[in-house]
């Protein structure tokens, strides 16, 4: 009697899961290895990805800070359903962030972005200490924060590889 195993890729969160016996999950292990291998050389029917995203110093310095994240309202739909108030400021932050001439972002302006779209946050300021003590941000001087590595790494398990490193 075969055994139950699973065989799970994630690919930033566009997931494949298959389970089932032993056999039945190897023959789709095989066809895995098959496309992860295409992607990777890029050859065969398998559709190319997209370039990728400059890096932030890159974007700032060809002068187009956030257009390589498109519009502001685009990237915020990115976010998933679930995503907390916190999530959500996070990511503002991210994008102002992109824009600016010095690499951060404030609470007020982050939390305006948002409010164009029509996301009203209960609290903007608790969401971007509560970022800070996630270390998922940074201040760099009173009311102006940096995302940090750990919190660029949240976001792209959020929102994909559409957030630079």
């Amino acid at each position: 009697m075969d055994q139950s195993a699973r065989l799970r890729i994630n690919l930033a969160q566009r997931e494949f899961e298959v389970e089932g016996s032993e056999a039945f999950v190897r023959s789709f292990a095989d066809r895995f290895g098959d496309l992860l291998d295409q992607l990777e050389t890029g050859e065969g029917a398998v559709a190319a990805a997209p370039p990728a995203p400059p890096s932030a110093a890159e974007a700032r310095s060809a002068g187009n800070g956030a257009a390589a994240l498109g519009s502001f309202g685009e990237f915020i739909l990115r976010l998933p359903s679930s995503s907390t108030d916190v999530d959500k400021m996070l990511a503002s932050g991210f994008y102002m962030q992109q824009q600016s001439a010095d690499d951060a972002f404030g609470t007020a302006d982050a939390n305006k972005r948002l409010t164009e779209q029509g996301i009203k946050l209960g609290n903007p300021s608790q969401c971007v200490k509560q970022s800070l003590m996630a270390k998922r941000v940074f201040m760099i001087t009173k009311g102006r924060y940096r995302v940090s590595q750990p919190g660029r790494a949240y976001l792209r398990q959020l929102l994909g590889p559409v957030v630079p490193d």
